[in-house]
């Protein structure tokens, strides 16, 4: 049976049916619906993951007269976003009594897809702490997330090597609604603020389709719809069990809820308008959250199996996204 381990691992994580655990998975929607929309990614190789991007307007457009000298020169309009990849790791452990106490192919393959299952949860729960963060956590190792390409300050800091303080194109809009509205955002006012963070960065189709808010946030756009005859969901979203209103077309879900694992999701009083187009969770090929080979202990009587992810998240075009928060 111990032979057998890492195979038994790897075709019941492909073909297992999958069922959250009570006590472990959280909440969860912006992998869920990067999966949704198709936005998760494998790439073959490479250094770095790259996003071309065009940076800057051509600075010479001219109106001329027809004997007129035509001013000529070169200013930089294209560039590369470059995302270092980073590496998360997952092992299940299995010793030599567990397996003599689950003799019997059903009784082993219970007890494996029940850690397989934790294994994946607690994954996929890391995960989400991360692409709702900043980059900053795990002693740097950390996956970037979205805090760490719609910020606050959008004059400062760097994306992919480009710095906002010299490109403006690639600065998210930020809006500080206590401030510039000079009251608290709560059921009254969350609809007209997010219609104003959405205006700053709309541009034909390209529009913001996920709003990711903290609890007050989440709980101030549900309540403004109390007493009105027609409420607007993304159905979809719904019938995956995520709790959501779209205002202005944008889908609102609740970025926090019940956080077992306990790592931290994005703040109460803030919301980010986001238009998934732009993010791509980019993974290697056959590194994207699969299985190694089994390895066996030299001094211990305990063999792993060892969940593997490389990857990164990346984006395209922060200028279509936006933070609007009250502290």
């Amino acid at each position: 049976m111990a032979d057998n381990f890492s195979d038994i691992f790897s075709t019941t994580w492909e073909l297992r049916e999958k069922k959250p655990a009570d006590a472990v998975a959280d909440n969860i929607p912006l992998m869920y619906f990067l999966r949704k929309e198709g936005n998760i990614k494998e790439v073959s190789g490479g250094r770095f993951f790259s996003e071309n991007i065009r940076i800057a307007q051509n600075q010479y457009v001219q109106l001329i007269d027809p004997d007129e000298e035509i001013s000529m020169g070169y200013n930089n309009t294209l560039a590369a976003f470059q995302f270092t990849p980073k590496i998360i790791v997952t092992p299940t452990l299995i010793n030599e009594l567990e397996q003599a106490q689950n003799q019997g192919a059903s009784q082993f393959l219970d007890l494996m897809d029940e850690r397989q299952e934790i294994a994946d949860d607690s994954t996929v729960n890391v995960m989400e702490a991360m692409l709702q963060g900043d980059g900053t956590t795990y002693g740097g190792k950390a996956f970037a997330g979205v805090r760490s390409y719609v910020v606050d300050s959008t004059s400062s800091g760097s994306i992919g090597g480009l710095a906002r303080a010299t490109y403006s194109a690639i600065r998210n809009a930020s809006t500080n609604n206590a401030s510039v509205f000079g009251s608290a955002t709560d059921a009254s006012n969350i609809e007209s603020r997010t219609r104003y963070s959405k205006n700053l960065i709309s541009r034909g189709t390209d529009k913001p389709n996920l709003g990711l808010f903290g609890q007050t946030y989440f709980n101030a756009a549900c309540d403004s719809f109390s007493g009105k005859q027609r409420i607007t969901k993304n159905e979809a979203m719904y019938e995956a069990n995520f709790d959501n209103v779209i205002i202005e077309g944008v889908t609102i879900v609740n970025a926090a809820g019940k956080i077992f694992s306990g790592l931290s999701h994005i703040a109460a009083d803030r919301g980010y308008l986001l238009n998934t187009k732009t993010f791509k969770l980019k993974m290697y090929s056959g590194y994207n959250f699969q299985p190694l080979n089994k390895r066996t202990s030299f001094n211990q009587l305990v063999e792993a199996a060892v969940l593997l992810g490389i990857g990164q998240l990346t984006m395209n075009n922060p200028g279509l996204n936006a933070v609007m928060y009250d502290s």
